[in-house]
């Protein structure tokens, strides 16, 4: 059976582009109604879909209440939250600036934390709700030039864990997913290099094909459904074979 979210209102942030984009599409599609967090509104395109766009820069706690005060007058409620605003600039480790190393875990972490703590209390209060976080296949492999990203999301899957602990007593779940290589528009704005490593990794999954927003979104889908009920504190790893764990 197809996996079914009508009425369920999901905030999905990182959503101007890529994964988080896709997501947004496909839940569409399964009867989601379904607020964007933005980076960029003015530049958002929801080519004529009904997602409901709201700003929401994960650095910015205020703008981060906002977005979900305005999605919860929209909706009257928020069911899910899919933490996936994050950036992973290469730098060899050698290389990292402060400013450099503070930028990655004030997106990748600490937005996830800020944007989990800011709709907890909207949980808590109706008894309900799932936060996904987007985790990597890199924190098991080790990658290079990604020392700061991967710290960022080793930060993440024990924020995953800590939280299910504590949240699970209000009808709250909390799981992380750790994807592999999703092709998105992103891959244009790399060097020639790493365009060239990503597309390397088909040959290391166990599976032929290069991912995309389009083929994740079920496996996102069953952890936002009443479906996974039972499944909390989780980490699962969705990249087609490349890593065994």
């Amino acid at each position: 059976m197809a996996i079914d979210l009508t009425h369920k209102v999901c905030l999905i942030t990182g959503a101007d582009e890529g994964v988080g984009f896709g997501l947004a599409q496909g839940f569409l599609d399964r009867g989601a109604l379904v607020a964007a967090g933005l980076l960029n509104p003015t530049d958002f395109n929801s080519q004529g879909t009904s997602i409901f766009g709201v700003p929401m820069d994960v650095t910015d706690p205020d703008q981060i209440e906002s977005a979900i005060a305005t999605v919860i007058e929209k909706f009257g409620r928020i069911d899910v939250l899919i933490n996936n605003a994050g950036i992973y600039p290469r730098i060899p480790a050698d290389e990292v600036s402060p400013e450099d190393w503070h930028r990655v875990q004030e997106v990748n972490l600490n937005g996830t934390w800020r944007s989990s703590m800011a709709i907890l209390p909207h949980f808590k209060a109706q008894g309900s709700g799932s936060i996904i976080n987007i985790g990597s296949v890199t924190l098991r492999l080790g990658m290079a030039n990604l020392s700061h990203y991967i710290s960022s999301k080793g930060g993440v899957v024990g924020l995953t864990r800590g939280m299910a602990r504590d949240v699970g007593k209000f009808g709250v779940r909390v799981n992380c997913l750790h994807l592999g290589a999703i092709r998105t528009e992103g891959e244009s704005r790399l060097s020639p290099a790493d365009a060239t490593a990503l597309a390397e990794v088909e040959n290391l999954q166990s599976m032929p094909g290069r991912q995309t927003p389009a083929t994740i979104e079920p496996t996102f889908a069953f952890f936002a459904s009443d479906e996974s009920a039972d499944i909390t504190g989780q980490c699962l790893t969705v990249d087609r074979g490349w890593l065994h764990e």
